[in-house]
């Protein structure tokens, strides 16, 4: 026997990543973002372009007013004669070593002659021991600034570059005599570690910057998604609610825009449609009522099957579908002849295929109005029994609708406390009784037991108020 847990209809849910919500707050993140990367990055180049204006600018003060403070003439001595142990060295080489340590420089100053192409030598350094004369490669980004710095006689400036040694920018100036002859060029080279630092610390702060934006419009995303989101949610609940069949609880949507007043207005929709499917059914329980042998109120039957449900964890949708199930159960019998209906003696097999019959015509009378199809499950299937000895498919077990299940007990008990053409009325205890001995036969036994739980006098209140309950 399979007693696993009644099993509610699935609700559709749309992934995640398709909801409004989520998209209008990743889009309002990602925009964000982007905007606040692309001010950062700009920013950044800002940085940059000013950090390395402002370093060359000084490096280019240094070179330029030292140069100044050389002496050519003494300079081109020195060069002349080649010896490190002359005054006139001695001289140049203090001016050289007071350049560098009046601005705080980490590399040694010097002095280049003979530059030719790619070539050059060196003269007078600020500290250090290097020959004068000895043969120096420029660097390939320092070799046209150098050139230009002869031939124009102003100071220039390199680009940052990197070599062998490290990442550098570099300053170079003229050396005049007083003839006016250029004689010789002062470099001022500058590692730019620092400079690389406060480069990485800008991009530092441009991410953390860039993360802090994005959680603050991740916070104002969601919110602002879940104010636009919100009464689209309850339409969305709503929409919903009206296909699954349930009309009794539409949403009130509170947005005061065009969303609350489409809400509203499919709110009316909803109640009218509820009303008029109300009028629909009342009209046909009528008919049904006028042409059975109908001993009880079919609302009262309704009522029961409802109060058995109270037992059991059924969707609003399930219990819509019970009740509207029990109202028209029997609606298939007005194909079937009143003589055989109010037969008293047993039917012959022709009259019973009839009666067999009413529970398909019923379902062929309702399927054709889509708001009467939640009650065809019960129409279709209350006479199935759960051994499968039922009509008119043989379904057996789980294969016959939940709520045909339900009801078929209801129906049962019902019939049994209430004469008919061809038996008298039973007691509602021994009625309780036959139910039980039918579990798992002709009926689902979680039902049987659910409706056993219900006292005998509640019973009889929900049927028929006039019944003997011993």
């Amino acid at each position: 026997m399979n007693e696993g847990p009644i099993r509610k209809p699935v609700k559709a849910r749309l992934p995640v990543w398709r909801r409004l919500g989520v998209r209008l707050g990743a889009s309002f993140l990602l925009v964000t973002a982007v905007a606040i990367f692309l001010s950062g990055l700009l920013q950044y180049w800002d940085q940059k372009e000013r950090l390395r204006e402002n370093l060359a600018s000084r490096l280019l003060a240094i070179a330029g007013t030292g140069a100044l403070l050389l002496d050519g003439d003494l300079h081109q001595r020195v060069v002349t004669e080649g010896g490190k142990d002359t005054p006139a060295h001695e001289k140049i080489r203090s001016q050289l070593l007071q350049i560098e340590k009046t601005n705080q420089l980490r590399d040694r100053v010097y002095t280049l002659v003979d530059v030719k192409g790619d070539k050059a030598k060196f003269a007078v350094f600020s500290r250090g021991e290097e020959s004068i004369g000895k043969h120096y490669s420029l660097a390939r980004e320092t070799q046209p600034i150098l050139h230009q710095v002869l031939k124009e006689g102003k100071p220039a400036y390199t680009d940052i570059y990197t070599n062998v040694h490290g990442t550098w920018i570099t300053a170079f100036a003229p050396i005049q005599n007083t003839a006016g002859e250029i004689v010789a060029t002062l470099e001022v080279d500058y590692r730019v570690d620092v400079y690389l630092e406060q480069l990485r610390t800008i991009m530092l702060w441009l991410y953390i910057n860039s993360l802090a934006g994005a959680m603050l419009a991740l916070v104002a995303g969601v919110i602002l998604a879940r104010q636009i989101t919100r009464p689209v949610g309850q339409l969305s609940r709503m929409a919903r609610r009206v296909v699954e069949g349930d009309l009794t609880t539409p949403e009130r949507i509170k947005s005061r825009d065009e969303i609350g007043l489409l809400g509203n207005v499919l709110h009316l929709v909803v109640e009218r449609v509820h009303l008029s499917h109300r009028n629909v059914v009342d009209v046909l329980v009528r008919v049904v009522q006028a042409q059975s042998r109908e001993t009880g109120s079919l609302s009262q039957l309704a009522g029961a099957a409802l109060a058995l449900a109270d037992r059991l964890d059924l969707s609003t949708t399930q219990r819509e579908a019970l009740e509207l199930g029990a109202l028209l159960h029997d609606i298939g019998e007005i194909r079937v002849p009143d003589a055989v209906l109010e037969k008293a003696g047993p039917l012959t097999p022709e009259e019973r295929g009839l009666v067999q019959q009413h529970p398909a015509w019923g379902v062929e009378i309702l399927e054709t109005v889509p708001v009467l199809t939640p009650a065809l499950d019960v129409v279709g299937g209350h006479h199935e029994r759960y051994d499968g000895g039922g009509y008119p498919q043989g379904l057996r077990g789980e294969e016959i609708p939940l709520t045909a299940r339900i009801f078929a007990v209801v129906d049962s008990l019902d019939a049994m406390i209430h004469d008919r053409p061809h038996r008298r009325a039973r007691p509602v205890s021994e009625a309780l009784e036959e139910l039980q001995r039918e579990s798992q036969k002709q009926f689902d036994p979680r039902f049987v037991d659910a409706a056993l739980k219900i006292p005998p006098e509640r019973w009889a209140e929900l049927l028929v108020r006039h019944v003997s309950t011993e």
